[in-house]
């Protein structure tokens, strides 16, 4: 096993004055995180982006975070030795004890630490073999909440808030709350950010008993969905504020439409219900110095992007650029994402002469779908089926319009990132799509791309034609610099952040 070194920095909360500071305190105001994944270290999905970056800017601007994860066998895989602490505690379930323990390593001035159960994380995959999921997820990530916990009152850190991410650290503000000789922590402000609604973590009642909690919290109506458990409906009710990724989602969650059940609940939040927008990492994310390119470029000088374009082209045999616009979608090929939408539009854009470069994985049904849609245009549009960081990369570099036909985004990194490389996206007014794209036509001074509303065929169509409208009107390199100079980065995000924990610790009676 290699270990990768991390760059150790001093903890900067009580030297700088007035910042990540508690009020009236003089010291540092402190978060513990509770997540499934966190890049590099394990990573599925955009919760992993977040939790890789958020706690290291929080840090930079004072604050002591503390991070856990579990300990999976993946952290290995990927190159990562977090150190033994020496703490060893004993969490109970029926019939069984398991015996934990806690490592740790520093990453970007914040602290990871990872709990150690092999029985439970010492597996394949982090959610399951070969995508799927393990049948006792339930009872790994009620031992995650609870061993975050003792974990960090072993380590004799006390948090002013506790930040939980989705329905696997749910149970973390239950505990807190109703949890047996877990007392002192009552007091403790709780937030938790939900990434994607459509995530619950639902259950069988028969794993009550073995969450280490009162009959009451399931009979009361806390964690009961449905006649099931329900993690994150348990998480949403116990803790002092509940956040989304974007402001347009934390709406839009509160409907029917997009509530997946549990809009009531979220409405009965009110204003304790907010959305935080998500933000990329600009050290990863930067196409002046990313190694995966075939010449760097800025939002100062962009001419770099001519030569990623005709590289591009040529490693997956497009035709050579006869100036017309290149289209890219990277990305999940799901029904959220609306990869079926996309395919429905690609024999148009291509018998209109557009390129169209296509990369991701997922459903077997929408992978086939854009096969049999790409394959009559050889030279025009190119698909990949499987996932490629730095071919993804080469992508956001070439492309001129970048598509995303989502039914709903939480959030959505994917046009933060486009438009850092200089792409302009082109989406569905969804969640943080609409949050983050101003469409050019509405508003020509601040615009960054194009949107549409219905999810649909359609209303893609009708965005991409004004697109190539404006393409063809020679107006895009104009606007590049401005695009590319907008701020999406995690800086941004953890400031609000910040705001939001001092909001909750002066909050009276929440």
């Amino acid at each position: 096993m290699i270990r990768k070194k991390t760059v150790k920095r001093t903890r900067t909360g009580a030297g700088i004055e007035g910042v990540g500071v508690k009020a009236g305190s003089g010291g540092p105001l402190k978060v513990l995180m509770v997540a499934a994944e966190a890049a590099p270290f394990a990573k599925v999905g955009g919760l992993g982006d977040v939790v890789g970056s958020l706690p290291s800017r929080l840090a930079e601007r004072g604050l002591d975070v503390m991070t856990f994860l579990p300990l999976y066998r993946e952290v290995g895989l990927r190159g990562y030795e977090p150190e033994p602490t020496g703490v060893r505690f004993t969490l109970r379930e029926p019939g069984s004890n398991r015996e934990c323990g806690v490592r740790s390593l520093e990453s970007g001035g914040a602290r990871y630490c990872f709990l150690e159960e092999p029985g439970y994380f010492d597996r394949a995959g982090i959610y399951g073999p070969a995508g799927g999921e393990y049948p006792d997820s339930a009872l790994r990530y009620s031992l995650l909440c609870r061993g975050a916990l003792a974990g960090a009152e072993a380590l004799d850190f006390r948090p002013d808030v506790v930040h939980c991410h989705d329905w696997h650290a749910s149970l973390a503000p239950l505990n807190m709350r109703f949890g047996e000789g877990l007392d002192r922590w009552r007091e403790v402000r709780s937030v938790l950010t939900i990434h994607n609604l459509s995530y619950q973590g639902a259950f069988g009642t028969q794993l009550m008993p073995a969450l280490g909690l009162p009959e009451t919290v399931f009979t009361g109506g806390l964690m009961e969905y449905a006649g099931r458990l329900n993690f994150l409906k348990g998480g949403i009710e116990a803790s002092d504020v509940v956040t989304t990724v974007s402001p347009t989602y934390a709406e839009e969650i509160r409907t029917v439409e997009q509530g997946w059940g549990l809009d009531g609940v979220l409405q009965g939040k009110g204003s304790l219900l907010r959305g935080i927008l998500n933000g990329i990492d600009y050290d990863s994310w930067d196409p002046a110095r990313d190694g995966a390119l075939a010449a760097p470029f800025s939002a100062r000088d962009p001419s770099g992007r001519r030569a990623n374009r005709e590289v591009l082209m040529g490693q997956l045999g497009l035709y050579p650029d006869k100036g017309a616009p290149l289209f890219a979608f990277v990305g999940r090929m799901v029904h959220q994402k609306g990869s079926d939408i996309l395919a429905r539009v690609i024999g148009k854009m291509a018998e209109e002469g557009l390129q169209v470069v296509i990369l991701g994985t997922g459903d077997f049904s929408h992978e086939e779908s854009l096969r049999v849609a790409c394959n009559p245009y050889p030279g025009l549009v190119s698909l990949t089926i499987g996932f490629n960081d730095s071919l993804a990369r080469r992508i956001y570099a070439a492309s001129d319009f970048f598509l995303m036909p989502s039914r709903f985004e939480p959030c959505g990194l994917g046009q933060m990132i486009a438009m850092r490389y200089g792409s302009l996206p082109v989406a569905r007014a969804t969640g943080g799509l609409k949050d983050t794209v101003v469409d050019m036509d509405v508003d020509p001074d601040r615009g960054n791309g194009f949107l549409f509303g219905d999810a649909d065929e359609k209303g893609l169509w009708e965005a991409v034609s004004r697109a190539v409208k404006f393409f063809r009107s020679g107006a895009l390199p104009a606007i590049l610099g401005r695009v590319m100079s907008e701020d999406h980065s995690w800086r941004r995000s953890a400031g609000d952040y910040q705001r939001l924990y001092e909001d909750l610790l002066a909050m009276k009676g929440v």
